[in-house]
C-alpha cells in the first residue's frame, strides 16, 4: 500500500509507513495540489492543482493531463486553476476558480461547461480570500445513491445543488454563512460541511475574515438547512472532516490563514464518537500551530496530514507531517515531507 501526499509544492508518493523524508518521491510537479480523489467504481486517481487536473491509472507512478479548460483571464484577475475533480460511473466533472463547472462524458477526451452554474443568483456576491475577483469551486460531490445529484462548495459563496448532473443548480448560499472547504455526504440526506472564516455576505473585500465564524456543520435534510455542531469551538477554521467506524475527526485553526504566516494562532484536533453531540480534544505530536488538513485510512489505521497549507505567503520553513493513530487513540509522526500537506490518499 502506498500513500500519495498533496502539498503546496506538488505531489509526493511514499511506498510504506513509516518513511524517511528522502523516501518521499515527487511524482507530479503541478504546483499547489488542490485535491486528491479516489473512487470505489474506478482504480484511477485524480489530482486537481494550480497547473490543471491529472489522472493516474497505475497507482500514482505516472500521470496524464486531463486538459480541463481553464480559459483565459485578464492579467489583473489572476490565473485559472482547477480546484476539484469528481468522477462518477457516467461522467467526469471539474471545478475551477472562475468558478465554472465542466463535464466530460468521454473519459476526459472533451469537456463542456455546465453553463447553468453561471446562472446561480448569488454568483455576483462570491469572492475568494486570495483572488478577490473569482471564487474557488473547492469541492464537488455526489449524493450517495443519487449519482445525478451534485453538491458544489464554493470558497467563498456557499453550497449549491444540482439534481440533473450539473445542467441546472439550486442556490443555497444563505444556508451557511462562511466559506466552504469540504462537504462529506454520509447518506442521501445527512452531510457534514467544514467551513472557514470568510463571510461571503461581506461584499467589501477585506472585511470577510473579520466577521466570519467558521465551524463544522451538519444537515439532515439534504442541504435545505444546516446546524453548527461545534458551537463555542475557538479552533473553528476547519478544512476537512472525516468519519470512520463511528468516530468523527477534524482539526481546526484558531485564526484564518493570513495569521498563519506569522504563527499568530493555535491549532487543535478533535474526535467525537456521538456525531458531534460532544467533542473531545486530543493531542497530536507536532507543533500546535500546524493545522491538520486531510485524512485517510492506512492498513486499518486513521492517518492524517498537517502543515500551514494555502496561506497568502507560502510557508517554505514548514515540514509537513504524516501522523498515524494507534489502537489506543494516540497519534504518532510517521513521516515528514519538505512542504505543507493539504491532501493525502492511500492507493
Amino acid at each position: 500500500m502506498s500513500l500519495l501526499i498533496g502539498t503546496d509544492n506538488g505531489l509526493y508518493r511514499v511506498s510504506d509507513l513509516p518513511f524517511e523524508q528522502d523516501d518521499a518521491e515527487i511524482v507530479l510537479d503541478c504546483g499547489m495540489v488542490t485535491g486528491v480523489e479516489t473512487y470505489d467504481h474506478t482504480e484511477d486517481i485524480f489530482v486537481s492543482s494550480t497547473a490543471g487536473a491529472f489522472r493516474s491509472s497505475d497507482g500514482g507512478h505516472t500521470w496524464e493531463n486531463l486538459g480541463v479548460p481553464t480559459g483565459s483571464r485578464y492579467w489583473h484577475a489572476g490565473k485559472s486553476e482547477v480546484w476539484s475533480v469528481l468522477s462518477t460511473p457516467d461522467a467526469l466533472y471539474a471545478g475551477t476558480n472562475d468558478p465554472y463547472v465542466y463535464r466530460s462524458v468521454d473519459d476526459g477526451e472533451t469537456w463542456m461547461e455546465m453553463k447553468g452554474f453561471r446562472d446561480i443568483p448569488s454568483r455576483g456576491h462570491w469572492e475568494s480570500p486570495i483572488d478577490p475577483h473569482y471564487a474557488r469551486l473547492r469541492c464537488l460531490k455526489t449524493v450517495p445513491g443519487r449519482p445525478e445529484q451534485l453538491i458544489a462548495g464554493v470558497e467563498a459563496g456557499g453550497i449549491h445543488l444540482s439534481r440533473d448532473g450539473g445542467q441546472t443548480w439550486l442556490d443555497r448560499r444563505d444556508t451557511i454563512i462562511d466559506d466552504i472547504h469540504e462537504i462529506v455526504p454520509i447518506t442521501e440526506d445527512v452531510w457534514l460541511a467544514a467551513t472557514g472564516y470568510l463571510d461571503h455576505t461581506i461584499e467589501k473585500i477585506g472585511l470577510g475574515h473579520a466577521v466570519g465564524v467558521g465551524g463544522l456543520y451538519r444537515t439532515v435534510d439534504g442541504g435545505d438547512s444546516w446546524t453548527r455542531i461545534d458551537v463555542g469551538n475557538p479552533y473553528a477554521y476547519i478544512r476537512n472532516v472525516f468519519v470512520h467506524d463511528g468516530t468523527m475527526f477534524f482539526g481546526g485553526g484558531e485564526e484564518a490563514p493570513p495569521e498563519w504566516v506569522h504563527d499568530d494562532h493555535g491549532a487543535a484536533l478533535f474526535e467525537s464518537t456521538n456525531f458531534g453531540r460532544t467533542l473531545d480534544r486530543v493531542s497530536y505530536p507536532t507543533e500546535e500551530t500546524q493545522v491538520i488538513e486531510t485524512w485517510d485510512i492506512y492498513e486499518g489505521d486513521v492517518i492524517c496530514g498537517s502543515g500551514l497549507f494555502d496561506v497568502p505567503d507560502q510557508r517554505d520553513d514548514i515540514e509537513g507531517c504524516i501522523m498515524r493513530r494507534d489502537d489506543e487513540g494516540t497519534y504518532h509522526v510517521v513521516g515528514r515531507v519538505p512542504a505543507n500537506i493539504g491532501f493525502i490518499a492511500t492507493v
